[in-house]
Parts: structure tokens; C-alpha cells; sequence
């Protein structure tokens, strides 16, 4: 059979059978500037056959030279990017075939500009960029993609030296050699700096209370029966929980300060993500209450220059430390004497708050103080602490 079938291909020829020949496909990667070439099968009678039988042979035809073969049917070369690159194609064989292909390889990811924002400086490219997930640079988890062909760095209280490895959406990399300014000084009408005492006028004391996650109808009550002005330092997590309270407790009078997003040891963060957790505490808190907080206070009271450049960048006016607590073991002085005017007192929302208050204005009417509104203006006049004098 098989010899018959051999002398019907010599007696007829290959115009007698339905023979393919061979064809041509192209791919190119930007990444690496270089196009492929190989040789794809056709769908006839002994396809397969002429395909392994077949060499390919590649030239460009700006210059005629050089020629790249290939006996496995596939030719690799390096073409510019940014330019189309016109190949004669020669496949050599049984089935010879010749053709043009032209390969375009997009040009280089290059860096077109740069500006400034707030806590971040932008980095601006000539192409649209694979977006990656946030990254490290400085030693801080600092980048992100806000828009198609752009790259934000998060800047820090110095100035930062980096490479930046990118990637197309063509394939095309890069490596970007950057300088990332530090944030300027800020304002000194606008910084957040932190105080452990407020204003001593009028034999003044302030009660603020921290975290959110057990609130307190007793204390809702006390509030409303004495007018007593208690600020709330609440982490949005725990405030979300319980909404309509917050909501009676801003119409008793109460303020709501920023205790964070989920309550981390800021110190520990980079500065944009400081700032989002101050400033993704202070615009739920607008939404939620009509009233936008300008008093922060870090958790645990960690502070350093990141946090109070942070809280600028979020909005807020003024960081609140305290100088005396109050707990299940009574009240705790900075420097163990009775409170004085013009401390801030630190309470927590826990089971057994509503005593602890008791006690806590016991205290205060004892020493002839009087409770006071917290407020941008009862830090009028006053230096700032850096740090507060107890632990949270």
C-alpha cells in the first residue's frame, strides 16, 4: 500500500494531492525587544512531514543581512524598540514559501515628569503601567499606581535615594533611578504636636475617654443629667459597631476625637499609611456625626515626627496626650499629687466606666476643678509635650 501510495505522489505530483504548505506566525516581546518567527503546520496531506522537512530563513530587509536560519523552525532577533522593523521570511523545503512580515516593538518606558503632593511625589511614565501591588522603597511600604501612567512614592521625614523597577502593560521594563524628597517643614500655624495638658483657666479639667467597643448608657445618662462635656477618642472599627449610641452621644454634648482606623502603633508604619488611618477615622466620623474631629490622639501615645506629619497630612489640628488616668485601681496622676488644673484625663470605654466616672467626679469636685469642652482653643497659648507622661 505504501508503495502505491509513493507512485501515485510521483505519477500525479504534488499538484495532485491537497499538500499545505507551511506557514508563518510572529510573536513579539516588548520586554525583552525581540521577535519571534517560527514555522506552523498547514492542514493537509502530509503537513507534518513538510514541516519537519522545512528550514526557515529570516533577514532584514533594511540592510539585507544578516540572515538567521533555523533547522528547528523557529528564528529569535533582537529588533529596536520603537520602530517597526520590516523581516523578509523564507521558509526552504518541500513547500518553499517567501514573505514579508513587519514587527513593531513600542518604544522604552521612559519617565516623562515629575510633581509634587501632599506626603507623596509623583512619578509620571511614557506608557501605561502593570499595576503591582504597594511596594517597599525606604524602608517603607510606600508605593502606588493612582492613575494608568503614574507612580506615587510616599515621602518620609528625610530624603530618600531609590530604584524603581516597572513594568508595562505592552511588557516593556524599566528601571527608574529616583530621588524622593523629604516632606518640608510643617506650618508651624498648622502642626499637630502633641499635649499632655490643656488650658488651666477657670480651674479647668478635661475627661476624654478612649477606643469605643463597650459603650455606656450609664455614662450616656450622666452626660445628659450633669452636662457633662466628655471627649470620645474612638477607633472607627469599634465606633461602626455601634452607631446609633455615637449618634445619642453627640447630641448629649459629647466630641468625638481621631483614635485611628483600627488602633496600630503608628511609629511602626509608613507615612502614608499613618495617614490613612487618621484620615480614614476623621472622614467616616463627618460622615457619620455631620462634625469632622480636629483632635487626634495616637494609640498607646507613640509619637514621633511620622505620626504628627501624618495627622497634618490627615486634617487634624492638634494630637492629645493626657497626664492622668483613671482605671479599675482609681486615678493615677503624672506625678502621683492630686489632679491639677488644666490636666487631661484618660478613661477608657470598658465594663465598670460608669464607676470609674463617679469616682473620677468625686475627685474633681473635691479639688474645686470643672470640667471643660476639649477644644483647638484650650491648647491657646500652650508648648506642646512631645510625648505624653503615662502609658495607654
Amino acid at each position: 500500500m505504501t508503495l502505491v501510495l509513493v507512485l501515485a505522489i510521483i505519477g500525479l505530483g504534488w499538484a495532485g494531492l491537497a499538500v499545505a504548505q507551511p506557514g508563518v506566525a510572529w510573536t513579539v516581546s516588548p520586554g525583552t525587544s525581540t521577535a519571534t518567527i517560527r514555522l506552523t503546520p498547514g492542514a493537509g496531506l502530509f503537513s507534518h512531514w513538510i514541516l519537519v522537512h522545512s528550514q526557515l530563513a529570516v533577514t532584514e530587509e533594511a540592510d539585507g543581512h544578516p540572515v538567521r536560519r533555523s533547522s528547528d523552525g523557529v528564528v529569535r532577533l533582537r529588533v529596536p524598540p520603537g520602530s517597526r522593523t520590516r523581516l523578509s521570511v523564507q521558509v526552504i523545503g518541500p513547500r518553499p514559501v517567501r514573505q514579508a512580515v513587519t514587527v513593531t516593538v513600542p518604544p522604552p518606558l521612559r519617565v516623562t515628569g515629575s510633581l509634587l503632593r501632599p506626603g507623596e511625589l509623583i512619578v509620571l511614565l511614557s506608557s501605561p503601567l502593570r499595576r503591582a501591588r504597594p511596594g517597599l522603597l525606604c524602608g517603607r511600604r510606600s508605593v502606588s499606581f493612582p492613575a494608568p501612567s503614574e507612580v506615587a512614592v510616599a515621602r518620609g521625614s528625610r530624603a530618600c535615594l531609590a530604584r524603581l523597577s516597572l513594568a508595562a502593560e505592552d511588557g516593556e521594563r524599566a528601571v527608574v533611578s529616583i530621588t524622593v524628597p523629604a516632606i518640608s517643614a510643617i506650618p508651624p500655624a498648622r502642626t499637630a504636636l502633641l499635649y499632655a495638658f490643656a488650658s488651666a483657666a477657670r480651674r479647668a479639667i478635661y475627661i476624654t475617654v478612649d477606643d469605643g467597643w463597650t459603650p455606656s448608657q450609664q455614662v450616656l445618662s450622666i452626660m445628659e443629667r450633669t452636662r457633662l462635656p466628655v471627649t470620645a477618642f474612638l477607633i472607627k472599627e469599634a465606633a461602626q459597631q455601634h452607631l446609633p449610641y455615637w449618634r445619642d452621644f453627640v447630641k448629649a454634648g459629647g466630641t468625638v476625637g481621631d483614635h485611628t482606623v483600627s488602633h496600630p502603633d503608628l511609629t511602626k508604619l509608613s507615612l502614608d499609611e499613618a495617614t490613612a488611618q487618621w484620615r480614614g477615622a476623621r472622614l467616616a466620623f463627618s460622615q457619620w456625626f455631620g462634625v469632622t474631629p480636629v483632635l487626634g490622639r495616637p494609640p498607646y501615645g507613640a509619637f514621633d515626627s511620622t505620626v504628627e506629619m501624618a495627622a497634618y497630612e490627615a486634617g487634624l489640628k492638634v494630637l492629645v496626650g493626657w497626664s492622668a488616668t483613671v482605671d479599675s485601681h482609681g486615678i493615677h496622676t503624672w506625678n502621683g499629687e492630686p489632679l491639677q488644673p488644666g490636666e487631661i484625663v484618660l478613661l477608657h470605654w470598658v465594663p465598670g466606666l460608669a464607676g470609674q466616672l463617679t469616682e473620677l467626679l468625686r475627685a474633681i469636685h473635691a479639688q474645686h476643678l470643672s470640667p471643660m469642652p476639649l477644644t483647638t482653643a484650650s491648647f491657646a497659648g500652650l508648648h506642646p509635650q512631645q510625648r505624653s507622661l503615662a502609658g495607654d
